[in-house]
């Protein structure tokens, strides 16, 4: 009896040890990797139906591609993930199966936010809208938005080596492009620009580029086109820890970190920069007479150094999210000028800050009708010290100091109804900017109130035709401001091809800077001009793309071609190439028109070819009498090639980018009126080359490349009347050689 009971127990004791196992033999195990690397592919899609086709559920697999589901028969899986094509498979319970997804190259489309009712494929948005993503940023060893920009057709970089980088686009620059990050404007402008290597890239997931005047959707410096940097977001791995160098033969050292971590529904993220530059002296316009050996101590390329950093808390569940978010960038470039005869060198230290405070709100309140509400708070301030330096005792001291400091604070605020299948959908909201600006080279009780609501409408008659009317409604607190209309329309004309036209009036008032700041170093003599007026443009803009692919192969056609017409154009025209002198004025008129043809090939292989051209006529109604000069005319070529060899991780990139003869403004003071003329900048090419090699499971990203090899270093602008008929400014520093390593780590 007592060995009956004793057989029992052990086997009482045997269930209890093995029936846990037992069970987890039943469950189903999915192990998703990517066809061709055999590399697992992480936060996969699976989605689950019953032999009726029912709806079971669904879940998400981890960093290792692995995924465990219960089902108790035999059951449809649906799997998707980002640039992948989706697999329909069956598993049974207790199986163990490796899914293997193969590259989706023909559906392979970026989703943007920019001016869209909600997230869509940027081939299926209202606006044409060109994506940068990360995978490009890191693959080109890009350190900043200039670098990020300089590739691309139909965008014209303008390089000022104290001020920094800007660009052009449709004809115009400055104040005519809205710069955002993540919605949020940038504040923060020296000669109308925002100095573009300023701006870090490493936690940006992907920048969104629209040509063409947004000003219904943001309103005043939005002439000529919006771009918006979209960083990255953490929304499912747990811990994320980032680290970045970069190093090249110019004299620049780069290093950032980055973590994020998330617990529940909450998530923490941390980021910081130091980029530095030790200057480059290229001994361009030396006096030598003054100094024999051709070299001073003057640098054209002035010694920078950047520090950025970042910290966000973010609340997410299934519809609501809220974040806050403080962004801040310290800037200190060094100018060091000539000596006097006694060793006394005056040399100066620019100091700026931006410092960017954000809150988002955003919900899903139904599946129909959303909300996304954005405030924040910029500080953008600009000390300079000027510096008396004895360079026989090594002595500096500070002789005087200047500040200017900006305060903006903005709201924008958008409400959606957009039913799934509806005719019509429609979005309102609000868009406020307040800017006050004090300082030395500032008039006191500087400010400027910009008041805005704005409604458009979505009209879809048809599936493939969407016709979008919007308008907007503005309050200056300087200028008296017209109303803002526009006009989308996008028909899908078949699957393949799809066309987009649209008309949009733009208002920009100039900015506070360009009313009242002077500033002067010992590169620039720039003057504001109280007396400005509000500038307006009416806009049009056509594209035609055409996408053809089967599964290996894609061809992309794209030509679009825009024509701007402004009134009272708010330009810097230089007065003095010697002294660098320039002042704000307002032109009669500005009329540019062109376009932008690009065409594209990607194969399975992981081969991928793109070339475009853009081309821009502009002319000006100096007066505002309507007699407009000649059409000056001028252009710019890319080509582009990229070989991914996924199986060996290994992806090799070539990217020109020529440049033709490009105009600008300048003017003849000695004759009363002052005559308006133009200039030219002599032609010149861009070649950049990269290999990038992923190891360690791709947590290791070695990037090794050269940059500007076709060795650039001084433009020529000429045409000039008088004695300085023309003039060598700087351009770049030369062919650079780089090297970038980058470690990712993540559970």
């Amino acid at each position: 009896m007592k060995q009956q009971y004793l057989g029992i127990i052990l086997l009482l004791i045997g269930f209890a040890v093995y029936a846990p196992e037992l069970n987890a033999q039943q469950k189903t195990e999915l192990k998703i990797i990517d066809e061709q690397t055999s590399e697992p592919c992480a936060f996969s899609n699976v989605v689950l139906y019953d032999s009726h086709n029912n709806y079971i559920g669904g879940t998400v697999s981890d960093i290792d591609g692995h995924v465990e589901i219960d089902i108790k028969e035999r059951t449809k899986v649906v799997i998707s993930s980002i640039g992948y094509q989706k697999l329909t498979d069956t598993v049974s319970p207790g199986e163990s199966k490796t899914i293997k997804l193969a590259v989706d190259y023909v559906g392979l489309e970026e989703v943007v936010v920019t001016g869209q009712y909600e997230p869509k494929k940027a081939d299926q948005s209202i606006y044409k809208i060109d994506v940068i993503n990360s995978k490009t940023l890191t693959e080109r060893g890009v350190n900043n938005l200039a670098e990020a920009l300089s590739n691309e057709t139909g965008i014209r970089l303008v390089v000022d080596p104290s001020t920094g980088t800007s660009i052009e686009m449709q004809g115009m620059g400055g104040e005519n492009i809205k710069y955002l990050i993540d919605g949020i404007p940038i504040v923060g402008r020296v000669n109308g620009d925002i100095d573009l290597s300023q701006i870090n890239m490493e936690n940006v997931d992907h920048i969104e580029i629209v040509q063409g005047p947004m000003s219904v959707v943001y309103g005043t410096s939005a002439l000529a086109g919006v771009i918006n940097i979209i960083t990255k977001q953490n929304t499912k791995a747990r811990n994320i820890l980032k680290a970045n160098t970069y190093v090249d033969t110019k004299n620049n050292y780069n290093f950032g970190i980055y973590g994020s971590i998330i617990r529940g529904k909450n998530s923490i993220t941390v980021s910081g920069n130091r980029d530095m530059f030790q200057g480059i002296d290229i001994n361009l316009n030396v006096d030598t007479i003054k100094f024999p050996s051709g070299k001073d101590r003057y640098m054209e390329f002035k010694p920078k150094r950047v520090y950025n950093a970042e910290v966000e808390y973010a609340y997410r569940n299934k519809h609501l999210q809220f974040k806050v978010r403080s962004q801040y960038m310290n800037l200190l470039l060094k100018n060091y000028s000539n000596p006097t005869p006694m060793l006394i060198a005056y040399d100066a230290d620019y100091y700026t800050t931006r410092s960017i405070n954000s809150i988002t709100v955003s919900d899903q309140i139904s599946s129909s009708v959303s909300y996304n509400i954005i405030a924040a708070y910029t500080y953008y301030g600009r000390t300079t010290d000027n510096i008396s330096s004895d360079l026989s005792t090594l002595e500096k001291v500070v002789t005087s100091s200047s500040h200017t400091v900006f305060n903006n604070m903005m709201t924008r605020g958008n409400f959606t109804h957009a039913r799934k299948g509806s005719v019509i959908s429609y979005q309102f909201g609000w868009d406020i900017n307040y800017e006050t600006g004090q300082g030395d080279k500032i008039e006191d009780g500087a400010q400027m109130g910009d008041f805005a609501a704005f409604v458009s409408l979505q009209y879809t008659p048809v599936k493939q035709l969407t016709i979008q009317p919007g308008l907007r409604l503005i309050y200056n607190t300087v200028y008296g401001a017209p109303v803002i209309p526009s006009l989308n329309l996008q028909w899908n004309i078949i699957e393949s091809l799809n066309f987009r036209i649209s008309y949009a009036r733009g208002f920009r008032a100039p900015s506070l800077k360009e009313l009242y700041l002077d500033f002067k170093d010992s590169n620039h003599n720039l003057e504001g001009n109280k007396d400005l007026k509000a500038e307006t443009t009416n806009s049009y803009n056509t594209t035609l793309t055409y996408k053809y692919g089967k599964n290996k192969h894609l061809f992309k056609f794209e030509p679009s071609f825009f024509y701007n017409d402004g009134k009272n154009v708010i330009s810097l025209i230089v007065t003095d190439v010697e002294s660098n002198s320039a002042t704000m004025v307002n032109l009669g008129g500005r009329r540019t028109f062109g376009g932008v043809i690009s065409a594209s090939y990607m194969h399975f292989i992981g081969l991928t070819v793109g070339a475009g051209f853009g081309f821009t006529g502009e002319t000006f109604d100096y007066e505002g009498d309507g007699e407009y000069a000649p059409v000056v005319y001028y252009n710019n070529y890319t080509f582009n090639v990229k070989y991914n060899l996924r199986k060996y991780k290994l992806i090799f990139m070539a990217n020109l980018k020529y440049y033709g003869k490009t105009p600008s403004l300048a003017v003849d003071s000695d004759t009363e009126p002052a005559e308006y003329y133009q200039v030219y900048t002599d032609p010149f090419g861009d070649l950049e080359v990269s290999i990038t090699k992923l190891f360690w499971k791709n947590r290791l990203t070695l990037v090794l490349g050269g940059k500007n090899l076709l060795n650039n270093y001084e433009r020529r602008t000429y045409g000039y009347r008088g004695e300085a008929y023309e003039y060598l400014g700087p351009m770049n520093y030369g062919r650079t050689f780089f090297f970038k390593l980058r470690i990712k780590l993540s559970n």
